[in-house]
């Protein structure tokens, strides 16, 4: 177990640390805007490459995964002792000063990053669980010309995850809304592809043979009240 917590970013982020470690890194996540900040990047990271290509592991592999850890070096090894120069000394003062300022005025920052930390990671979790499922199934379809939507679904868990990019912005007062499409037709929810996009998972699957997406008011409809910018068959 690394004693430097900020080691722990990234393992906490894939949701990979014991008991022990987890608590240790939570009660010094909410101090560090740093840290914070690598969780939450690192979540969408992996949840973005995770639907980039979504292959099912081989059972074995968390075990070789888990043997190789015990033989890898997680830290770099010490350095030998050397006293610093005068210019390093004064450097590293302005480094505490800094360090003391950004903290100070950034504490309230701290408390929404370690918010954002913990939201990005239960997204992780719920992406992964869809992933992974064993009957999950993978559909792409690409609108307004450049636009892409990838659906992985789960019949099973009655969930899929929606990932877009590149659909055109739209104004404040119209929203992209999606359907399951069916014996009855269903709101999945909404879209906002404005800024970074992120998965969004999305329940209600049900007996749905097509997905689809409309622009609709802000804050949906009830129905369809326009034709779809795409329809994806379901399988």
């Amino acid at each position: 177990m690394t004693r430097d917590p900020h080691d722990l970013a990234g393992p906490y982020a894939l949701d990979a640390l014991t008991d022990t470690e987890r608590r240790r890194f939570e009660r010094h996540l909410p101090s560090c805007p740093t840290c914070a900040g690598q969780v939450t990047g690192f979540a969408e990271t992996t949840a973005r490459l995770a639907l980039a290509a979504a292959h099912r592991p081989p059972g074995a592999l968390r075990g070789r995964v888990m043997a190789e850890i015990t033989r890898t070096r997680q830290t770099p090894p010490p350095l030998g002792r050397r006293l610093p120069s005068h210019r390093v000394r004064g450097l590293s003062r302005l480094a505490a000063a800094a360090c003391l300022v950004l903290a100070l005025i950034s504490g309230g920052a701290a408390l929404r990053l370690h918010g954002s930390a913990q939201d990005a990671r239960a997204l992780n979790r719920q992406v992964t669980a869809v992933m992974t499922a064993p009957d999950a199934r993978t559909s792409t379809v690409r609108a307004q010309g450049t636009a892409t939507v990838t659906l992985v679904s789960s019949r099973s868990l009655n969930k899929a995850v929606v990932t877009t990019a590149r659909l055109r912005p739209l104004p404040s007062a119209r929203t992209y809304q999606m359907w399951w499409l069916g014996p009855t037709v269903r709101s999945a929810g909404t879209l906002n592809p404005s800024g970074k996009p992120r998965p969004v998972v999305t329940t209600g699957l049900g007996d749905a043979q097509r997905f689809g997406l409309t622009i609709e008011p802000a804050g949906g409809s009830p129905q369809p009240t326009t034709p779809p910018v795409l329809t994806l068959a379901l399988e």
